[in-house]
């Protein structure tokens, strides 16, 4: 399996909505892989401007940690669903540059946001044990990607994200919520099945797409700085919800899918379409 990134591509225009020019051959390695990373993909200006209104919502939260696992809480603080708090937060997450990236990889004519989520890790902030995001999600098909936006730049001693390439082709744990457990047997997994960890800080401006089906991780923030990401969950514009299978899953229905039934396209309130070919974002 090739884990060369294709090389990197010109400053593409600025601005939240101006198509990136993704190739085929990037397409590719996205579907081999389960997740590729693109430089210059947004500017350190257009970033900073909205990094201050995620980081007023993160600073008004409550930071009460989101899940029981203690593994798992001690990595970041998360605020979820920032483009329901404030305007300029939803401006970034309904930006089309991302969303039509996000379809671009998924090879599907629109998509719609699951959620979003702010990760800010602290300096000291423990590592985000192995885990896929799926397994918390009521969804019928692996037509999803998260886009994972640092607001800052990322370089290893902040604790950027690390992907297991090709891991989403294969049950290495997808029936395991995020925690030691999960940290201890998909990291075995990882380790026997012979896959390759691709790690790497992360340049102001880059953005990774990762499948939701990737096994992935981050090590610890051992630098003195925060870091700070911005994460949109993109689905299938078309994508049905399926009986949750565990208890995650049935918290993520009453959080995220407001208003759907299981065996109902994901198109409630909370799930607005942010890009679709022809139309929305063209």
């Amino acid at each position: 399996m090739g884990k060369e990134v294709p090389a990197e591509l010109a400053w593409p225009p600025d601005g939240l909505d101006a198509p990136y020019p993704l190739t085929p051959q990037q397409v590719d390695f996205y579907k081999r892989n389960g997740f590729i990373r693109l430089k210059n993909v947004l500017s350190p200006e257009t970033l900073a401007h909205y990094a201050k209104a995620i980081q007023a919502e993160v600073d008004k939260a409550d930071h009460t940690p989101l899940e029981d696992e203690e593994a798992y809480a001690s990595a970041f603080i998360q605020v979820i669903n920032l483009w329901l708090l404030n305007q300029t937060c939803r401006e970034f997450v309904f930006g089309k540059r991302l969303a039509r990236l996000a379809a671009q990889l998924l090879e599907v004519d629109g998509v719609r946001v699951y959620h979003d989520q702010a990760l800010f890790k602290s300096p000291g902030g423990g590592h985000t044990p192995w885990h896929c995001d799926q397994f918390y999600w009521p969804l019928s098909s692996d037509k999803t990607v998260t886009a994972w936006v640092p607001l800052v730049a990322v370089p290893p001693e902040r604790g950027p994200l690390e992907f297991a390439a090709g891991s989403h082709k294969q049950d290495l744990g997808r029936s395991v919520g995020i925690g030691r457990e999960s940290d201890k047997h998909v990291g075995a997994a990882v380790e026997q099945g012979g896959f390759e960890v691709v790690r790497g800080g992360f340049e102001l401006g880059e953005v990774s797409f990762h499948s939701g089906w990737t096994f992935h991780r981050a090590d610890e923030n051992v630098s003195k700085e925060w870091r700070n990401v911005m994460t949109i969950i993109f689905m299938d514009k078309d994508m049905v919800m399926t009986e949750p299978c565990n208890e995650n899953q049935r918290v993520d229905w009453e959080r995220y899918l407001g208003g759907v039934s299981p065996g109902q396209v994901c198109a409630g309130i909370r799930n607005p379409l942010i890009w679709e070919r022809g139309g929305v974002g063209i």
